[in-house]
């Protein structure tokens, strides 16, 4: 690192602040460009993206420049325009159209927002504002324990795991909210077993809508894949059951796309998986590929419907030209290059090469996930599935590893997750060969473990 460089990483340190990371530090590492699968710091050292940076790089960066000429057309024609008072945009509603024509059919009515948590937040909002509509005190939502749904206040009440770590410096958090077991089978929190258990963490959900009262809870919010828990999907029974039950009780059930939408999966959306309808759906990451910051609630007519006449405020960005331009490009890339295809083939040659190679090794415990959403699970004891203490700092000595030999992977520990979990999803586009580049770096890394 030039000497230039270091008083750019210092003066970093010493103003700017970085999400999960103590404030006044930074990793000592400068990125400078991208391309392909790839990033590369100002060193010109090349790391490979085994995480598609947080699980929202889905096209990676090949498209740069298909990407940066739609950006630079609609600059130059309509760099800005609000949401506000009923004002609308040419590429907002193309934006609703393109999008109406992938997700679950009758999810066609749509609130664009700036990214995840924000979407969460409206998603909160509008559930509440539906029953209140509707004459009721409903309000009250129900969520996992092992989700996340995002970092503002009603998201990171919602939100199931980090043993406070995401909160504990602004608490107390938003009344109303109600947690139930997640559906991590491998650890299960009822102590059972599947498929002996006829999947009691969905019966637990219509056991807590009875407890405190179908006239009480306004909606349940879930994710259909634990993404940063590391990649944990549920039982195939599992989402059309709390369908049922939300549907039986009269609540509303909210799917958080934000990181399995989009052809994350291999299917457009996670719920796809198993055939399901939301209420509302949560969108964020992929419907710009992070170009740009943005976002959607998307609901069905019977929601909408029952938040007619009703006025809410917004931010500023919202709904911006911009990102919508942009996002009607990715959506194009996405159907023309057949991408999700591409995540579903190369998300099962990943899986058959890790379950192989990395499942037989002794500290790998479990191996599971859905499309490019791997989750490779660390253990200290494969015969007990006694994960390593979090202060050994086990995960991230493997991080650091992969990082050292140019590659990038996310991890999670039991400091605030309920496991130790790799979590291996490159960018949708990525292929055989790349797969096989990052996984050669990757499993000399775990199996050394001691």
């Amino acid at each position: 690192m030039s000497t230039k460089d270091k008083e750019m990483m210092n003066w970093d340190a010493d103003h700017l602040m970085h999400w999960v990371m103590p404030v006044g530090m930074n990793a000592g590492v400068m990125i400078d460009r991208a391309q392909g699968v790839s990033f590369y710091d100002t060193t010109g050292k090349e790391y490979l993206d085994g995480a598609s940076q947080l699980v929202c790089v889905s096209l990676g960066y090949k498209y740069n420049e298909e990407i940066a000429a739609a950006a630079a057309e609609q600059l130059k024609k309509l760099p800005f325009f609000m949401n506000f008072w009923g004002f609308t945009t040419p590429t907002s509603i193309e934006c609703g159209q393109r999008l109406s024509k992938i997700l679950p059919q009758g999810i066609d009515h749509f609130c664009f927002t700036n990214g995840g948590s924000e979407s969460t937040e409206l998603a909160f909002q509008f559930a509440r504002a539906y029953w209140k509509n509707k004459g009721t005190n409903k309000h009250k939502i129900i969520s996992l324990y092992n989700s996340y749904h995002g970092v503002m206040y009603g998201s990171i009440t919602a939100t199931g795991l980090s043993k406070g770590l995401f909160s504990s410096a602004f608490t107390p958090l938003v009344p109303g909210f109600i947690k139930a077991p997640s559906y991590y089978c491998h650890r299960c929190m009822l102590g059972l077993k599947y498929p002996e258990c006829g999947v009691e963490c969905a019966k637990q959900v219509e056991k807590i809508i009875q407890l405190e009262g179908p006239h009480t809870i306004a909606a349940l919010i879930a994710e259909p894949v634990h993404g940063t828990a590391g990649h944990i999907p549920p039982p195939p029974e599992y989402w059309p059951m709390v369908r049922d039950i939300c549907t039986r009780n009269n609540v509303l059930l909210i799917a958080d796309e934000v990181m399995t939408g989009f052809g994350r999966t291999g299917k457009a959306f996670g719920v796809d998986n198993w055939g399901v309808k939301p209420d509302m759906m949560t969108l964020a990451k992929g419907i710009s590929s992070t170009y740009v910051p943005f976002g959607a609630v998307a609901m069905n007519e019977m929601v909408y419907d029952g938040l007619k006449n009703s006025v809410f405020a917004g931010a500023t960005f919202s709904a911006n030209p911009l990102s919508a331009a942009i996002s009607n490009k990715v959506l194009e890339i996405y159907e023309r290059d057949k991408i999700f295809e591409n995540a579903a083939k190369m998300g099962d040659y990943a899986m058959e090469r890790i379950k192989k190679q990395f499942l037989p090794l002794p500290h790998v415990g479990e191996v599971s996930g859905i499309g490019l959403m791997i989750g490779i699970e660390i253990v200290e004891n494969k015969e007990t599935g006694k994960g390593f203490d979090p202060a050994s700092n086990m995960m991230h000595v493997i991080q650091d590893k992969a990082l050292e030999k140019g590659l990038f992977v996310r991890v999670s520990d039991e400091s605030w997750s309920s496991a130790n979990r790799i979590s291996f999803c490159p960018p949708l586009t990525v292929t055989r060969e790349e797969i096989d580049r990052m996984l050669d770096i990757l499993y000399p890394i775990v199996s050394e473990i001691k």
